[in-house]
């Protein structure tokens, strides 16, 4: 049976190229490892030794970990994204478990801001990058749906929108289509507009969607269960007239709206 060695060891992370501040490391896991596999898989063979396999475990690990370190996270961080990455996880996934893993005193704060800045000088992507990573449900990767943001954001600012229609038109469009989105757009800034605060704009461009996405008619009296201003109707029925020229293919006359809005809103 091949039995690790010091010198082998020794040999392996020579082959790496790595600053010697890693030898220890590196000493570390594949010892760690070599132990596991003779408990586990004690009767190995000369052709894959537990000795070689820890090895080259090691080495793969090291391939991960050393960049981590060397961006400035702590060992936690780069020690979890490691292990995750050599037993086949997700980038992305890696990640979160790199930064679920920190407790309090290894200021996972800290550890968020080194990730972001390792991979974007951009403050909007850095902003939505946290946000992101922090407040949605992480079903794929973080990176790819903020890029999106961004240039989403970039290019309704390019058209001239305004900032508050431009995120809200970014936050939508990733998952709706360009209809939807524009729609979601307008409505957030016009409720921003009339002094809608924290969660309000969301919840009223979310309403006028779901009303155009379900039936813009038939939406009406679930619409004014929740809104009854007359800001919030004249929208409602701008949606409405464009339901009209869509399926009518012609504007609403001036007879046709006075009678439209008197039987949809009283």
């Amino acid at each position: 049976m091949k039995q690790l060695t010091d010198n082998m060891i020794k040999n392996a992370f020579d082959e790496l190229a790595l600053d010697n501040k890693y030898f220890d490391k590196f000493k570390e896991v594949a010892e760690y490892y070599y132990s596991e596999l003779q408990r586990d898989c004690p009767d190995d063979d000369e052709d894959n030794s537990n000795a070689d396999e820890s090895i080259r475990f090691s080495k793969e690990f090291m391939k991960y970990y050393v960049p981590e370190k060397e961006k400035g996270h702590c060992d936690i961080w780069a020690e979890t994204y490691a292990n995750c990455r050599t037993h086949w996880l997700k980038e992305y996934k890696s990640y979160c478990n790199a930064y679920n893993a920190l407790e309090e005193k290894e200021h996972p704060e800290k550890e968020l801001d080194i990730h972001v800045a390792s991979m974007s000088t951009d403050p909007l992507f850095r902003e939505r990058y946290e946000y992101e990573f922090l407040c949605s449900k992480i079903e794929c990767d973080p990176k790819e749906a903020v890029e999106n943001y961004c240039n989403d954001y970039r290019r309704m600012i390019a058209l001239g929108k305004s900032e508050i229609y431009a995120r809200a038109y970014a936050d939508c469009h990733d998952e709706c289509k360009e209809e939807l989105s524009v729609i979601y757009a307008q409505a957030f800034e016009l409720a921003k507009k009339h002094g809608m605060n924290d969660g309000e704009p969301y919840l009223f461009g979310e309403t006028c969607i779901t009303a155009v996405d379900q039936g813009i008619w038939s939406y009406t009296n679930e619409f004014l269960k929740r809104y009854y201003e007359e800001w919030q109707k004249d929208f409602y029925f701008t949606l409405i007239k464009m339901n009209f020229e869509e399926t009518e293919h012609r504007k609403m006359s001036q007879h046709e709206e006075e009678k439209f809005r008197k039987t949809l809103f009283g």
